[in-house]
């Protein structure tokens, strides 16, 4: 039973993340010929640990050879000090010479730089580029929509470097609903409803009602969705958004930003999101709603710049 409370205490995307990066530490130790399990916090366990750090920063773990920045170094750090207190009951802590060292590496970063958020001028841009006959930019346009009302992470409700998540957005989730919530027929509906189940902070029963307008509205996108599905031959399909891609998202986003003559570097999947959000708080949306909306831990989307890539309405 404690081994089963220890397990779920990260969300299984976590676990995973937290993996991946020991099984780096672990390597890096074999290399060093030293044990990856550290006995205590003391001084040689700091100097491992940052012998690691600047491994990372020079570096990096990856095929290019290319640096870790901070916060790759940290996240990593971080998952070698949960495998200490999960597995061998040890709580390891930054020494004086580890933070030092960690705050350097910080200031020779680059700056983090954040993805600009897509407005409802921009989303009409992308729009009128799209042929909605064409069933594939159909499941795009409906997916892209879904998105953007609902604070969609890229994962929950796409195809990720040709792998789904297991908690990826399932058909029978998302249902059309009335005012209170219950489902009804497309014909009758004034809201979506969607749930998701597994992921950092699961939800169920999230409902977004009709905007009133023509073209961004999420019912109207759940429509374009269910017949691209219809259209595709992919009715059966378990996830929602079927095979559509993260990268197929994001080519579209940067073409559209290029049309509006933006660099296109400065849009992903991660807009989508952001722009929702930026919506959201632009239309004095109470911060703790849209907080359990896009199931947010901290107020970080508070951040996210709410000038507009596009000055005026397109």
């Amino acid at each position: 039973m404690g081994a089963t409370l220890c397990g779920a205490a990260i969300a299984r995307t976590t676990t995973t993340k937290y993996r991946a990066h020991w099984i780096q530490w672990r390597d890096f130790s074999k290399f060093m010929c030293w044990s990856p399990w550290l006995n205590m916090a003391g001084r040689s366990s700091s100097q491992k640990l940052a012998y690691f750090a600047i491994y990372l920063w020079r570096y990096g773990w990856n095929s290019t050879g290319r640096g870790n920045q901070y916060p790759t170094i940290q996240s990593k750090l971080s998952s070698v000090f949960w495998y200490h207190r999960r597995y061998v009951d040890v709580d390891l802590s930054r020494s004086p010479l580890l933070r030092i060292l960690l705050q350097g590496i910080k200031r020779l970063s680059d700056p983090t730089k954040k993805k600009m958020p897509v407005t409802p001028a921009f989303l009409r841009i992308l729009r009128r580029s799209l042929h909605l006959s064409r069933p594939r930019e159909r499941l795009l346009w409906g997916s892209v929509l879904l998105g953007y009302f609902f604070l969609l992470r890229r994962s929950e409700y796409l195809l990720v470097g040709g792998h789904r998540y297991f908690y990826c957005l399932k058909t029978k989730n998302v249902f059309f609903s009335d005012t209170r919530g219950s489902p009804v027929s497309a014909a009758m509906a004034t809201a979506v409803t969607i749930g998701l189940s597994g992921a950092k902070i699961s939800i169920w029963a999230r409902t977004m009602h009709q905007s009133g307008h023509r073209s961004l509205c999420p019912v109207r996108a759940l429509k374009h969705v269910l017949q691209a599905r219809k259209h595709l031959r992919v009715t059966d399909h378990g996830n929602l958004c079927a095979d559509l891609t993260a990268e197929a998202v994001s080519k579209a986003l940067k073409d559209t930003a290029r049309r509006a003559g933006v660099d296109s570097s400065n849009y992903s999947t991660h807009s989508l999101r952001s722009g929702g959000a930026t919506a959201l708080l632009s239309g004095k949306a109470d911060s703790l709603s849209i907080k359990i909306l896009g199931r947010w831990i901290s107020r970080c989307f508070e951040e996210y710049p709410l000038q507009s890539a596009i000055s005026r309405d397109a």
